[in-house]
């Protein structure tokens, strides 16, 4: 959806709250602190500054990588049309927690009408990962969101629940690199009509704040110039296991599969197929998944030089009637319904 800015939206900018004009750039930046959000727990002041610490997409996991999570720098901007000046080489106002939504407290912004928004960090790429393609990973930012790396526009994303991805190799410079994001959320503002839920800029009844800006994870990692970038998998209570391999280039790149029993070296299958195109096939003896039983299975995915590590278990999922209700079924090692 392309989005057209006309008066309506030029007079919404000039009629923010105080609190979200442009704030100076500064030499200090504003020390991050927890804020007190209007509901706490004793975990909210122990989260410290290097949150979320696992490695964040168990559904395609590469063994080298680095977190990018940790405290940034933030400033508010006027307008959407700040974008076409982000602050090069400058220090922003105040210190953020990523990734944590600019409302909340252990953002230390927690903030409101947060629509318009710079973040900005550095960060260094190991010496090892010198003959590797670097991917700058984004788990989510809401809604909108431009980066910036060493000066270069390298990639624009619209969506606030979706991840995102980009090879930032050519714009690296070999030691300290810039990065900053600006973000435009506008949630349910005059003239922009984007999934929302129950976000809204005026929270009543069980209407509730936005969650603006960087809300997950930010990561590199190194993988070959053809690299897996998706895959979608899925076992089935017959044991077949259901794949289709995506990649960043070659459409017909042979990709080899192994399945073993969850943290061990037990092989329970082995299978090549061909990248975007569907693979199928069955696991022996395959023991089912099942709440009581949550048995999953560590499968391995090579393609070329790429070598990711994702994980299935076996049930269908299925609906049927009972009783004159539409139900949803469960075909498992418990039970069959």
């Amino acid at each position: 959806m392309h989005f057209i800015i006309t008066f309506a939206l030029v007079a919404q900018a000039l009629a923010i709250s105080s609190d979200q004009q442009q704030q100076p750039l500064v030499k200090n930046p504003r020390k991050y602190s927890v804020q007190t959000p209007p509901l706490d727990t004793d975990w909210t002041y122990q989260v410290g500054t290097n949150p979320w610490p696992q490695y964040p997409r168990p559904k395609l996991v590469r063994s080298q990588w680095k977190s990018l999570n940790g405290i940034w720098t933030y400033s508010s901007a006027s307008s959407r049309g700040a974008v076409s000046d982000p602050p090069f080489n400058t220090t922003l106002s105040q210190e953020v927690l990523v990734p944590f939504c600019l409302e909340s407290g252990l953002s230390g912004i927690q903030g409101s009408n947060t629509i318009y928004s710079w973040y900005k960090t550095a960060f260094t790429v190991p010496s090892s990962w010198k003959s590797e393609r670097v991917l700058l990973n984004f788990g989510a930012v809401d809604y909108e969101a431009t980066v910036f790396v060493n000066g270069h526009n390298a990639t624009f994303h619209r969506g606030g629940y979706s991840a995102f991805s980009v090879d930032v190799t050519d714009y690296l410079n070999g030691q300290q690199n810039e990065l900053i994001v600006f973000a435009f959320d506008p949630t349910d503002g005059d003239d922009f009509v984007i999934p929302v839920g129950k976000q809204t800029l005026n929270p009543s009844h069980i209407f509730y704040r936005p969650c603006s800006g960087i809300w997950q994870t930010v990561w590199i990692e190194p993988a070959p110039k053809n690299h897996i970038s998706d895959l979608n998998i899925n076992g089935d209570a017959g044991g077949q296991v259901n794949l289709t391999v995506i990649a960043s280039q070659s459409k017909s790149s042979s990709v080899d599969i192994t399945i073993r029993e969850k943290g061990s070296k037990t092989l329970v299958a082995k299978h090549s197929g061909f990248v975007g195109s569907p693979i199928t096939f069955t696991v022996q003896s395959a023991n089912l998944w099942s709440p009581d039983s949550p048995t999953l299975y560590d499968v391995s995915i090579k393609m070329g030089a790429d070598n990711i590590t994702t994980y299935t278990g076996f049930r269908t999922v299925s609906k049927d009637r009972a009783n004159g209700v539409q139900r949803v079924f469960l075909v498992s090692l418990s039970a069959s319904t």
